[in-house]
């Protein structure tokens, strides 16, 4: 009987064992509107690599959840649009040997906080005084989307083999080290409850509108930029060159199908695999960038802006991300410009967000 026994375990551990496809590479897509994605679907994106497949992570949808299908969009939820794991999946695919799948587990809330996704906030996020349109989101992942995405997470360990995680979340709060080490906190959760390793599972963030085209949440670059010294198994993505939509904050669908491209560069160079990012052009420059110095003076109730172009505007945003002061330059075209403090005295951190004459932005963060 216990031989018997035995042989019935390793038989089980056999069955298992060969049910997990070694070479299906699965990754895990969270974040907020960008990530659920909002570029009209074309002719050409309904053209999918049967290799390429999707899991449906939601109750609102036509396709059962918990099942794969051919990775057709919208990928997120029934009615939802291009997003940035469309193109992500498919250059995945086209740089991979012809045995290697490749899936995308997508759960992801329009204008969500990075704490719906961090173990000790998501519930009180959830429980929180949503909008209706939010809180029908947060209902088709059965109002725990954490919990949705771990558990379709270890279905699908059952099958392949989870390769990394796909972030694009920040247009909401990217502002300050919280935000940093909230992402940490949820990267560090996700590994230990799928009992995945970091050097094989690394997290891969995408930056928000960059400020050559007005990016309304331009300003939350910096902040993403800095992940990979909280985190050292991430990557962060380019938004250069991808156009936006005319609200200046979602991507325009050319805009994600560059921005998916980069995301699956970044997933292929963890792996060992090296591929020419051709969508950085000449057109891509980050003409929005110029150097911009503020100093305080020992009050902290002024500011001197230095910038190395002349200055139309300055705004101010404040710790959480909210703007909290702006100041035109009413036509004087100078490069330094004095700016008044006064009730601003006690917020810790502002980032001061300076438009040159010429449209574009640039942003700098200060700490007192």
């Amino acid at each position: 009987m216990k031989h018997f026994a035995i042989t019935f375990l390793m038989m089980l551990a056999t069955a298992v064992c060969h049910a997990q496809d070694q070479n299906f590479y699965i990754y895990l897509a969270i974040g907020q509107s960008n990530m659920v994605g909002q570029g009209p679907i074309e002719y050409e994106d309904s053209i999918v690599s049967p290799r390429f497949q999707n899991m449906t992570a939601s109750d609102c949808d036509i396709h059962e959840m918990g099942k794969w299908r051919i990775a057709i969009p919208p990928l997120a939820r029934q009615y939802t649009k291009i997003g940035p794991t469309d193109y992500f999946g498919r250059t995945m695919v086209e740089h991979l040997p012809d045995n290697v799948r490749v899936g995308t587990i997508i759960v992801a809330v329009d204008g969500c906080s990075i704490r719906l996704f961090h173990p000790d906030s998501c519930k009180q996020w959830t429980a929180g005084d949503l909008p209706d349109w939010q809180r029908n989101e947060v209902n088709c992942y059965g109002g725990d989307p954490l919990q949705r995405l771990l558990t379709l997470a270890r279905k699908a360990q059952n099958e392949g083999v989870i390769k990394g995680i796909l972030l694009h979340q920040g247009e909401t709060d990217a502002y300050n080290d919280t935000w940093l080490q909230m992402v940490k906190d949820v990267y560090e959760n996700i590994l230990s409850q799928l009992n995945l390793k970091a050097e094989d599972c690394p997290i891969i963030a995408g930056e928000t509108v960059d400020s050559t085209y007005n990016g309304v949440c331009a300003h939350a670059i910096p902040t993403i930029r800095r992940l990979p010294e909280w985190i050292k198994t991430s990557y962060v993505v380019s938004s250069k060159g991808c156009a936006p939509l005319s609200d200046n904050v979602h991507f325009s669908t050319e805009g994600y199908r560059k921005l998916g491209k980069r995301y699956a560069i970044a997933a292929l160079d963890a792996l060992g695999i090296k591929v020419t990012d051709d969508t950085l052009d000449d057109n891509s420059s980050d003409a929005g960038q110029f150097d911009v110095d503020v100093k305080l003076n020992k009050k902290g109730n002024r500011a001197t802006v230095t910038s190395e172009k002349p200055i139309n505007r300055i705004s101010i945003v404040s710790y959480s991300g909210k703007k909290v002061a702006q100041f035109d330059t009413m036509g004087i075209a100078d490069r330094k410009m004095m700016v008044n403090l006064k009730g601003l005295e006690k917020e810790q951190v502002l980032i001061f967000v300076v438009t040159a004459i010429d449209g574009t932005e640039s942003s700098v963060k200060i700490e007192r």
